[in-house]
């Protein structure tokens, strides 16, 4: 059917005098044609969370996640995209993004910003043009017929209940600090409460009080009066300490009279003109992690209404306060996990350097001559660039480890490693290739200029003594071969080889030269 067509079907339950919970249960397979989802659920605020109607029992969804999804269609005002991993709520995005979904959620225009569509279904690139239009377009019929099903179910106290309910997450939104949340979450309690004064009690790790957020009093110049308050909760308070051990709420209509409350309570509250006031516990199923004190200057009956909206309340004010404390520990875990992963990496990092480098000379073993060989090798076939190699050869160690020690042997090693970088170029890799060869990589470099830089090393190495041991000199050389890629070779291992051959000439003609391979089986000294 075309989404003109579901649109219809909309308005007319609309428009029919239906009972309110029967339009509900048509609209449904409506919206599931028309955005192509496999389950609608219609969310709804409640004095013990959210609940829903749809095409399953539920939306399989927490309140904590429903809070977070409610929370990012308040900001966003457009249908979002999320994701489900581990039970949370994770990658908030546009409806409307190409990228893969499962979840797309909708707030619905009405008062109670807590009521929400949520779907489920497969949408591999997102909700189409043709979908996502259709889920603004159907908002405001749906919002109708939940307006109306809500009424016939909701009392007055519940309406109100609900407002609060819906404040919370919208000031959860505003901030992840815990005392900003918990101040704004005590100035919606008083207002749905009609009470003067609301204070909410957390407890910390230790099981103590750790801080007091208070609504603070609407008149001008209280501020050093509501700051003293927020920093009286270090104070003994018996009753508040009842609640935090049965989890169960006091509350006094006569504050100023009532035989349970201490003298000096009592005392303090016919000063403050404070006429009734009450402790509920904020539970999170069966833990307790602080009160809601509220007081007034009115009297209060506390009627059972009166006594399940805040109870309700504080269980909702509990949920907020696990919810943030858990981001806060996510956060810290984060953090320590970033810590860690950097550490890991520089770990990683050094364990790479070493896995490549020899120990011996401190300049590139064989294993990262290899693979720069390779990597340069197919740059020059694919991008028909120069490429050579020169392999060099220590002349005469065997004789320096005979006379002076193998550690002397090393200390030559390590000078003409030395010198081997600085014969090199920016772009030119060097290594030690065996027990006395090296070998260089240069990119793009001819073979005349390859012949140049071999040149380079060999008179580096003549013209210099080396001093080992206790001071002897000796004097060292190196024969060079060097070859450069040609098409007609099957690999970097080929090059490598003929490079091998022109040193091996160099060794045969009398050592401290360097040969040149020209063409296969043809040489010549540089």
């Amino acid at each position: 059917m075309p989404q003109l067509g579901r649109l219809a079907e909309l308005s007319a339950l609309v428009e029919q005098s239906l009972p309110p919970e029967e339009a509900i249960r048509k609209s449904l397979p409506i919206l599931q044609e028309g955005i192509g989802a496999t389950n609608i659920q219609l969310v709804y605020g409640w004095q013990d969370g959210f609940r829903s109607i749809g095409t399953s029992s539920n939306s399989g969804l927490s309140d904590v996640a429903l809070w977070l999804v409610n929370q990012d269609l308040t900001t966003r005002h457009l249908p979002c995209a999320f994701d489900v991993a581990d039970g949370k709520v994770v990658n908030f995005r546009d409806a409307s993004t190409q990228d893969p979904a499962h979840f797309v959620a909708a707030m619905l225009p009405v008062q109670i910003t807590s009521d929400m569509l949520i779907a489920r279904g497969d949408w591999p690139s997102g909700l189409d043009q043709d979908r996502h239009s259709f889920l603004q377009v159907c908002e405001p019929a749906l919002a109708l017929l939940m307006e109306r099903w809500l009424e016939g179910i909701r009392a007055e106290r519940q309406q109100k209940q609900l407002s609060a309910l819906a404040s919370i997450p919208r000031v959860m939104s505003e901030s992840d600090n815990l005392d900003t949340v918990l101040t704004g979450i005590a100035r919606t309690i008083a207002s749905v409460s009609t009470v003067n004064y609301v204070s909410i009690d957390v407890l910390g790790k230790n099981g103590e009080i750790a801080f007091r957020s208070v609504n603070g009093p609407d008149r001008p110049g209280t501020d050093a009066l509501t700051d003293k308050w927020r920093e009286s909760f270090h104070r003994p308070d018996p009753v508040r300490d009842e609640v935090l051990r049965t989890g169960k709420s006091f509350y006094f209509p006569d504050a100023q009279n009532d035989e349970r409350l201490p003298e000096t309570s009592k005392s303090y509250f016919s000063r403050t003109l404070i006429r009734s006031t009450g402790i509920f516990p904020l539970l999170d199923r069966d833990e307790v992690l602080g009160v809601i004190g509220v007081a007034s200057h009115k009297s209060l009956e506390f009627t059972d209404q009166d006594v399940e909206l805040l109870e309700a309340l504080g269980s909702q004010v509990a949920g907020a306060i696990k919810g943030i404390q858990l981001y806060q520990e996510l956060a810290a875990s984060r953090e320590e996990l970033r810590g860690v992963n950097q550490q890991l990496r520089e770990t990683m990092g050094i364990e790479h350097h070493l896995a490549r480098t020899d120990p011996l000379t401190g300049i590139p073993n064989r294993r990262f001559a290899d693979e720069t060989l390779e990597s340069e090798f197919l740059r020059a076939s694919r991008y028909g660039q120069e490429l050579s190699v020169a392999m060099a050869d220590l002349d005469g160690l065997k004789a320096v480890n005979d006379e002076y020690s193998h550690e002397a042997g090393d200390q030559v090693l390590q000078t003409i490693a030395n010198r081997a970088r600085e014969s090199c170029r920016g772009v030119d890799v060097v290594g030690r290739y065996g027990g006395d060869e090296f070998l260089f990589i240069l990119p793009s470099t001819g073979l005349v200029d390859a012949s140049a830089l071999g040149e380079r090393f060999r008179d580096l190495v003549a013209q210099r003594s080396i001093t080992i041991g206790a001071g002897h000199k000796v004097n060292m050389s190196v024969s060079v071969g060097v070859a450069q890629w040609r098409s007609s070779m099957g690999g970097p291992a080929d090059l490598v080889r003929e490079a091998d051959r022109a040193l091996y000439r160099a060794k045969a003609g009398g050592r401290n030269r360097t040969m040149l391979a020209m063409n296969e089986g043809e040489f010549r000294a540089a």
